[in-house]
C-alpha cells in the first residue's frame, strides 16, 4: 500500500512531535489515560500502559489533536504501525494484518 503514502516535510513530522509531547502533558491526556481504555482492542490498562497513537499517522500527512490521538495499548499501537486507524482496523476484521 505504498502508493498511499504522501510526501510529508521531515520538519512537520518534528513540529507535530513536539506538539505530541506537549499533548501529553495535558490534563486532556492524562483524563483520557486515566480511563485506562485501548482505542483499539478495548482492553483495560494501567495508564503507563497505554501510549499515544495518531489515527492518522504524521508520516501520513496527520496532525497532533485531540481528534488524531487516542490512548492505544503498546501491542496495539506496534502493530498498527503507519496505517490510518480505519484502514488498519479493516486489516484485523479480514485477517490481513500486516
Amino acid at each position: 500500500m505504498d502508493y498511499l503514502l504522501i510526501s510529508v516535510d521531515p520538519d512537520e513530522v518534528d513540529a507535530e512531535r513536539r506538539k505530541a509531547r506537549e499533548l501529553k502533558r495535558s490534563p486532556w491526556w492524562k483524563n483520557q489515560l486515566g480511563k485506562g481504555l485501548c482505542a483499539y482492542c478495548g482492553g483495560r490498562f494501567s495508564p503507563a500502559e497505554l501510549t499515544m497513537d495518531h489515527k492518522l499517522p504524521l508520516v501520513r500527512g496527520g496532525k497532533t489533536s485531540r481528534s488524531n490521538c487516542v490512548p492505544a495499548c503498546k501491542s496495539c499501537n506496534e502493530r498498527k504501525q503507519n496505517h490510518p486507524a480505519q484502514e488498519w482496523k479493516v486489516l484485523l476484521e479480514t485477517g490481513g494484518e500486516s
